[in-house]
C-alpha cells in the first residue's frame, strides 16, 4: 500500500473509533408497551424496559405536553437501578410514573409522547397509549391459617446476586399462569427497591449487576390469577437488603 493510502486508512479508522466512543448509550435501552391511565389528578405510567447492556438508572420520566412527571412507589431517591441485561417493568403493583397533566383531548386510545431519562443511557422516547380502565392496585387474598410460607436469601454470584426462596404450603406454576385461583399454586414477583423484575416460577432468580449503593430486594406470592397471597392482611413477602460497592 501506498504511504498515502496508509495514511488514509489510519485516518478513517481513527475518525470510525471516535465515533464508536462517542456514540450514545442511549440506543442500547428500548422502551416498550407504554400505558397512561387515569388516577387520582394524574395519569400514572407504566411500561416494559428492555436493558441489554450494562447497569443502569431511571432517573426520570415526562412528556411535552405535561407539566411534570415523577416516579412513586420507588424504595428510597435517586432513582430506579436498573440492572444488567434485565427486562424489568414499571407496573401499578411497584414502582411507576406519575405525570401530572396531559392535554385536555387526551382520550381513550391515544398516543402520547414520552421520554424516560437514564443516568447512563440518556433520554429514550416512545410513545403512551392512553387507557381510561380502572387500575389494579395490587389486590390481595387472605389465605389464613392455608397461606403459604416464604423465607428468602440473597448473596453475590458473579457479578450480580441469586435470589433464593424458601416455601411452605405453596407450588410454583408457569403452565397455570393466569389462570384460575388455586389454593396454593402461584408465582411470585421479584422487585428491587419497588421496580418490578420480573415473575418467579421456581425458587431462583438472578439479578445482574448493579450501579453502586444499597438495594431492598422483595419477593411477594402471588395466586395465578396475580392477586397477592395474604396473611392478616398483610402481602406473603420477604425482603433483604444488599450492598454494592
Amino acid at each position: 500500500m501506498k504511504p498515502w493510502g496508509l495514511l488514509a486508512a489510519i485516518l478513517v479508522l481513527g475518525l470510525a473509533g471516535s465515533m464508536f466512543l462517542l456514540a450514545p448509550r442511549g440506543s442500547r435501552i428500548a422502551v416498550t408497551d407504554a400505558v397512561l391511565s387515569p388516577m387520582g389528578g394524574g395519569f400514572a405510567l407504566t411500561a416494559k424496559i428492555d436493558n441489554p447492556g450494562g447497569p443502569d438508572r431511571l432517573i426520570g420520566v415526562g412528556t411535552g405536553d405535561a407539566a411534570g412527571g415523577t416516579i412513586v412507589g420507588a424504595v428510597g431517591a435517586g432513582g430506579l437501578a436498573i440492572p444488567a441485561g434485565s427486562a424489568p417493568g414499571l407496573a401499578m403493583d411497584g414502582a411507576h410514573g406519575m405525570l401530572l397533566e396531559l392535554p385536555d383531548d387526551a382520550d381513550d386510545g391515544r398516543l402520547i409522547p414520552v421520554t424516560f431519562e437514564f443516568a447512563g443511557a440518556g433520554e429514550v422516547s416512545t410513545r403512551a397509549r392512553v387507557e381510561v380502565v380502572a387500575m389494579d392496585h395490587g389486590e390481595m387474598l387472605d389465605a389464613g391459617r392455608d397461606a403459604p410460607g416464604l423465607a428468602m436469601s440473597v448473596k453475590p454470584d458473579g457479578a450480580g446476586w441469586l435470589v433464593e426462596l424458601e416455601v411452605e404450603r405453596f407450588e410454583f406454576s408457569r403452565d397455570a399462569v393466569d389462570g384460575p385461583h388455586q389454593p396454593g399454586v402461584g408465582h411470585g414477583h421479584l422487585y428491587l427497591d419497588g421496580l418490578k423484575l420480573q415473575r418467579m416460577y421456581d425458587a431462583s432468580a438472578r439479578i445482574g449487576s448493579l450501579p453502586k449503593g444499597s438495594y431492598e430486594v422483595r419477593v411477594v406470592l402471588n395466586t395465578n390469577d396475580h392477586r397477592a397471597y395474604a396473611s392478616n392482611g398483610k402481602p406473603v413477602a420477604a425482603a433483604a437488603q444488599i450492598e454494592v460497592d
